[in-house]
């Protein structure tokens, strides 16, 4: 799950507090189409296990310290999928909205529910907004990572390998470019220049 080994990475990575949470979503899919990917409140009632849930979304939240206002960092790796699940429900997915990822903050998905799906959503209780936390689902998905922490871990510490890899790399390849020096000098970038 993109979302359990992205926030491992990124808290290794940060420093910073990163969380993997579950619930549903309103996917926009451009045209004015629209449609929601989150379980019903019958079926997260009887689901004991994540598998058991047709449909829910998983992202990472990042949490700042000293924030005021409490307003967590998204950052959802789930969207390059985007067509594929518009797609599933026979909904033309507008090829301008396709993205790698999402990294925002969770305050940009509280927009008015389109009318055509206001029924729905208000049937399963949360609050207004095209992105909510569902305690049940949460439940479901932290137990999944439970039984599954020694995969996780091992993906994540794959993932580390590759990203130092690529580092290495991109060093090395600096490093044969550069004309002006014999030896390649890295510089951190300023702490302004961090998105945390």
């Amino acid at each position: 799950m993109y979302a359990i080994v992205g926030a491992q990475v990124l808290t290794l990575l940060t420093g910073r507090q990163c969380e993997a949470v579950c619930g549903g979503q309103i996917m926009d899919c451009g045209g004015g189409r629209s449609m929601i990917i989150a379980p019903g409140r019958q079926e997260i009632r009887q689901a004991r296990h994540l598998s058991d849930l047709r449909m829910y979304h998983c992202w990472i939240q990042v949490y700042l310290p000293d924030e005021v206002v409490f307003d967590p960092v998204v950052v959802d790796f789930s969207t390059r999928y985007d067509p594929q699940s518009a797609a599933l429900f026979k909904i033309d997915f507008s090829a301008e909205l396709q993205r790698d990822f999402i990294w925002c903050r969770l305050s940009d998905f509280d927009k008015p529910i389109p009318a055509s799906l206001e029924a729905m959503h208000q049937r399963s209780g949360q609050r207004p907004a095209w992105l909510w936390r569902d305690a049940r689902c949460e439940a479901l998905l932290k137990q999944f990572q439970q039984d599954n922490a020694a995969q996780f871990a091992a993906i994540t510490s794959a993932v580390l390998l590759n990203f130092v890899h690529r580092v290495e790399t991109a060093m090395a390849d600096s490093t044969t470019t550069s004309t002006t020096t014999s030896t390649s000098t890295l510089v951190a970038p300023a702490a302004s220049e961090y998105s945390f």
